[in-house]
């Protein structure tokens, strides 16, 4: 990356590879789609770099739309790589295409949306049932379900 060459948050960026390598697609290829270095796509996957050039968003982006529903197996990877790619994601908690909403994945603020009820106990419940790790918006609706527990708990027992 020279220095003339315009960045942009790389929120966006990040997310679509992540996602990319929970759907099973390896970071070699990810690198010969993209046309990242090998280093470069790992400062990326990584979330280690907060920026990216203009063109390595939109190249990213290009091969998102590309591979996001596509099938790894289908596309010449191995099951053992997929399988490999798949698991140091989830190991690393990112969040699969389906969580990301096109309309939000480069907004910092936007959350994924792991169980389409995130934020609300029945999506803890969801995350729980499904074993999807707990996002923070339903790690926040369980604690705010255990103060109201707990506080409709304490009014009973001192009006007894």
């Amino acid at each position: 990356m020279t220095a003339v060459e315009e960045t942009v948050p790389a929120v966006g960026t990040v997310r679509r590879l992540q996602a990319l390598a929970v759907a099973g697609w390896p970071t070699s290829r990810l690198s010969r789609e993209t046309g990242l270095t090998p280093y470069r796509l790992m400062l990326l996957l990584k979330g280690i770099t907060q920026v990216a050039t203009r063109e390595e968003a939109r190249t990213v982006a290009a091969v998102y739309v590309r591979l996001g529903g596509a099938s790894p197996g289908l596309c010449g990877v191995s099951h053992i790589a997929a399988r490999a790619a798949r698991e140091r994601a989830g190991t690393a908690g990112w969040a699969p295409p389906a969580a990301w909403d096109d309309d939000t994945i480069d907004d910092p603020a936007a959350i994924p949306q792991w169980t389409g009820y995130c934020g609300t106990v029945r999506g803890a419940r969801a995350h729980e049932r499904d074993g999807l790790p707990l996002c923070p918006p339903c790690e926040d609706a369980l604690f705010r379900r255990r103060l109201r527990d707990a506080a409709h708990a304490a009014r009973t027992t001192t009006h007894a």
